[in-house]
């Protein structure tokens, strides 16, 4: 008998944060229907442990995430055709969560991966870090993770990554804002950054969050509106000839 399909996620527990380590490496671990519904468990988990204050995203294997799992469908909203998807509520709730949001990249973040690691408050890179949005080379608009990217880079920064499928590594991801250190030794990155969130408590991170958001509002359909983009596009005729060239087994933007 074939056992349960092991958890696309797994969660540990140190002083004050939650670990959530992406653990799918055989599907590099791609966003699935599975991997959203683990990470907002993630959130939920973190949100109502009063004493966790970090909530730190990594990954097993040599890549930090794929992007979306094209080889099965696009989960749908929840709550009806005008809702938003479940990948942009992920990216929004990691921005305005009370928790401190961290993503650790050691490995490669591509497409969607790049935007589950750009709504993180803070971006470790590690020496094997690589960053690329490669949406553009098959004919779609990284509609979704567009926003928080750029919310790092700028507009313009964004846009040209997107539309070059700049490969950047970590010190180019930090040189253009979308990540906010690299270290050789991201272990111990890790270690002196959460020691350093240690010193400010949850209310005040959540107050500053809460106040950048007001800062620097979104639009309040921009969530609907990019992944309607998102499908319209996945949807176009024109743009299948395209997706048919990714090798099945690599079939995630």
């Amino acid at each position: 008998m074939t056992g349960a399909p092991a958890a696309p996620v797994a969660l540990s527990r140190s002083r004050g944060v939650l670990h959530a380590l992406l653990d799918a490496p055989e599907r590099r671990n791609a966003v699935t229907p599975e991997l959203l519904d683990a990470l907002h468990a993630a959130v939920d988990t973190a949100e109502a442990d009063p004493g966790c204050r970090v909530l730190v995203l990594s990954a097993r294997g040599e890549h930090f995430c794929a992007g979306t799992d094209l080889t099965a469908p696009v989960p749908g909203p929840k709550a009806g055709p005008e809702a938003e998807l479940p990948y942009w509520t992920l990216l929004d709730r990691l921005t305005r969560t009370p928790v401190v949001t961290v993503a650790l990249v050691e490995g490669r973040a591509t497409a969607g991966g790049v935007g589950l690691a750009a709504a993180c408050d803070l971006v470790l890179a590690g020496p094997g870090a690589r960053f690329r949005l490669t949406e553009a080379l098959v004919g779609l608009v990284p509609a979704m993770a567009l926003p928080f990217v750029a919310r790092r880079t700028g507009e313009q920064r964004a846009f040209t990554a997107t539309l070059l499928a700049e490969d950047l590594d970590a010190a180019a991801a930090v040189a253009a804002g979308l990540a906010d250190l690299h270290a050789d030794e991201p272990a111990q990155a890790l270690r002196r950054t959460l020691v350093a969130l240690s010193r400010v408590d949850r209310s005040t991170a959540g107050a500053l969050k809460t106040y950048r958001s007001r800062l620097f509002p979104r639009d309040a359909r921009l969530g609907q509106d990019a992944g309607q983009v998102f499908l319209d596009r996945l949807t176009d005729p024109a743009v299948q000839p395209l997706l048919d060239r990714i090798p099945t087994p690599e079939r995630a933007v």
